[in-house]
């Protein structure tokens, strides 16, 4: 059940990675709102999947869980650096456009 959980996780990324992509390229939303959206969602995956992690957790081996909770945390992390990246990329636009214009007029 780990594993699915884990491939639902990739699977919701890089759905949200491709809709950000597209309505970036159609002028429908920045990627430095996209990349602060993903910010707050950091937390929300990092938590729901360390609790189903625990729910799923066979406790009958005798540990207590742990490792559930570190996944969780993984998770979130690896979610919050994927919105760094979003957000670093829609600054580095953001300045190119900046310049770009200064230098035109």
């Amino acid at each position: 059940m780990d594993a699915f959980i884990f491939w639902l996780f990739i699977l919701i990324i890089l759905v949200l990675n491709i809709t950000f992509i597209t309505l970036h390229k159609k002028d429908k939303l920045n990627l430095i709102i996209s990349g602060i959206v993903m910010l707050f969602l950091g937390p929300i995956f990092g938590f729901s999947s360390g609790a189903l992690f625990i729910h799923f957790y066979d406790t009958s081996s005798g540990n207590t869980g742990e490792g559930a909770g570190i996944g969780g945390a993984i998770i979130g992390l690896i979610t919050i650096l994927n919105s760094f990246v979003i957000l670093a990329i829609g600054i580095l636009i953001w300045l190119i456009r900046l310049f770009k214009n200064r230098q035109s007029k």
